[in-house]
């Protein structure tokens, strides 16, 4: 029986930002739409039988991720966890809550932060909907900047970069991002176009996911955009300044598309954009915080099972996974051709020719 080589574990949909592109909480996000769900969240303890299989089976990395992983109300102790186990922690956080957690974050070591910034201060707090944002991650990054000062887990140390999601609420400011960068004391940035699907896009996945016995297709829901909003020529003019004033910071390239991919990608929403397969069915699972799992941290529709019934490795090897497994390897669903998450179990950089 095989398993999966990486894992997400998404353990709380609970968020206290309301950034305009977000497919959970935006005003068609999916969680919004279904906060009753969000009373039914996994336990500590249900996270760390998750973590104690995976660990079993050698998994070398976790991404943990949200909502806003912060807000769970055990994140600490289930760091504590995971980090004697030989896991290395990823975190996806939008930054508001690191001053709280800082000391315990350096102590616990072994952790690459990621945090998403949306442009200079005024921009980014009008993207997450929520004033004083962004010096609130400026300050939580500071405290953990002192906190490593103090000492903390020198054997494991912990990295930081930010993520800039390109959406038509900030594309005029990726030009300015490197020196936003250089402003918060950050060496690395990653760059990723937001998702858009039309609804004649969303109405074929549906149908796509009826075919596989799916019959409630809700996520795309949370990106509902008849277009994406952006003027890919201004867009290229930022993209060349941002590249023109990296300078001493770092492009991580996670998705690195050429101007002419960027453009099919906010112009021509059913245009193909990069590789089409999807290693994720081949390596990775995420589990949703009500113990649903699947292949896709985004698109979360299609679940083959649920770790508070079954381990992980059935699940993985069950009928209803390789019944999505083995259509995913044929051809991309409609969503597809605007989803980044497929490039979570390998990086872009690494995928052959098709």
């Amino acid at each position: 029986m095989s398993f999966p080589q990486t894992a997400s574990l998404t353990i709380t949909n609970h968020c206290n930002l309301r950034c305009q592109m977000c497919g959970q909480w935006s005003e068609e996000g999916y969680v919004r739409a279904n906060a009753d769900g969000l009373q039914h969240e996994m336990t500590l303890a249900d996270w760390k039988r998750v973590v104690d299989e995976l660990a079993a089976h050698h998994v070398a990395g976790v991404c943990v991720r949200g909502g806003e992983p912060f807000m769970f109300p055990g994140i600490v102790e289930l760091l504590e966890y995971i980090q004697p186990k030989g896991m290395y922690v990823s975190i996806d956080t939008n930054g508001t809550m690191l001053s709280r957690y800082a000391r315990d974050i350096v102590r616990i070591g072994g952790m690459h932060l990621t945090i998403s910034v949306d442009g200079p201060e005024a921009i980014h707090d009008e993207v997450r909907g929520v004033p004083g944002t962004f010096g609130r991650l400026r300050d939580g990054i500071a405290r953990l900047n002192a906190a490593k000062g103090e000492g903390g887990n020198s054997d494991q140390p912990i990295s930081l970069s930010i993520c800039f999601t390109i959406s038509r609420y900030n594309y005029r400011y990726l030009g300015s991002m490197p020196d936003v960068a250089r402003s918060l004391g950050i060496e690395s940035i990653a760059i990723v176009p937001y998702y858009y699907v039309p609804a004649s896009t969303g109405a074929a996945y549906e149908r796509e996911l009826g075919g596989l016995g799916c019959s409630n297709a809700f996520s795309w829901k949370g990106f509902h955009n008849e277009d994406s909003g952006v003027d890919p020529d201004e867009f290229v003019r930022q993209l060349r300044q941002y590249q023109e004033s990296l300078g001493d910071v770092r492009s991580y390239p996670y998705m690195p598309l050429t101007e002419d991919e960027y453009r099919a990608w906010f112009a021509a929403p059913q245009t193909p954009v990069g590789p089409q397969y999807c290693l994720n069915v081949e390596r990775q699972i995420d589990v949703q915080p009500d113990g649903s799992v699947n292949f896709c941290v985004d698109f979360i529709d299609y679940s083959f099972g649920s770790v508070r019934e079954t381990g992980v490795e059935q699940l993985w090897n069950g009928e209803r996974a390789e019944r999505f497994r083995a259509y995913r390897r044929r051809q991309p669903l409609a969503v597809c051709y605007r989803c980044g998450a497929k490039y979570m179990s390998k990086p872009w950089t690494e995928y052959a020719p098709a």
